[in-house]
């Protein structure tokens, strides 16, 4: 089991002070959310930080959501700024061109993942399984951080383990001591914990608790 903490939740005035406290805590992966005010309303991260986050902690893991549909430009930035894994939604582009992004990444050395929103048939998966790294399940919309666990995520995430019995399936949305426990039993292996996990007072403690609860 994965613990990757969204650092969109994490206070930017003292970004790096609170990844090093997860990272003191046992935190390999970290999930940075880029959302570029098209494909969804907000706006976050851009490439520099990226570079930013591999200069200060070149040991840890960048993991890259990228919530984009400008992929010929994005993608090839986030590449050159050291990203070590990059998700990119089934609904950001033509369903034709997402094999050639997914062999784009291969080929210059980036692990992929494939994220489907909500609303997305699981059965798309079958397309994509061997060019996969890991699967995203989106289990609120995206777009915005403190969203509430979607119900019929555990269905979909069991749809997903039965496609693919032996790739990592990521949940990002909504995760806490309880939801996360929901996601684990349906399948999932790595939990995206953003609030969860800095939006209380111990970093330290929020990490203890969910290991802990993903260890029973």
């Amino acid at each position: 089991m994965i613990i990757a903490p969204s650092i969109l939740n994490a206070d930017n005035l003292h970004l790096g002070q609170q990844i090093q406290e997860a990272a003191d805590s046992g935190i390999r992966r970290f999930h940075i959310d880029v959302m570029d005010g098209h494909f969804v309303p907000n706006l976050s991260y851009g490439p520099q930080l990226v570079s930013d986050f591999k200069k200060q902690f070149p040991d840890l893991t960048a993991e890259v959501h990228l919530m984009s549909n400008n992929l010929p430009d994005l993608l090839p930035a986030f590449v050159k700024a050291g990203s070590d894994f990059i998700e990119i939604h089934y609904e950001a582009d033509y369903p034709n061109l997402i094999a050639h992004w997914l062999d784009y990444l291969k080929e210059n050395g980036v692990s992929c993942g494939l994220v489907l929103s909500p609303d997305t048939d699981i059965k798309v998966l079958e397309r994509y399984k061997d060019k996969l790294d890991q699967v995203l399940l989106m289990t609120v919309y995206p777009g915005f951080g403190g969203q509430k666990f979607m119900e019929e995520a555990a269905a979909r995430i069991k749809a997903a383990r039965a496609i693919l019995p032996d790739l990592p399936i990521e949940v990002d949305g909504g995760i806490n001591a309880q939801t996360a426990e929901i996601a684990k039993e349906a399948g999932a292996d790595v939990f995206v914990a953003g609030s969860y996990i800095f939006g209380r007072d111990s970093v330290a403690k929020q990490v203890a608790e969910l290991t802990s609860i993903l260890e029973k």
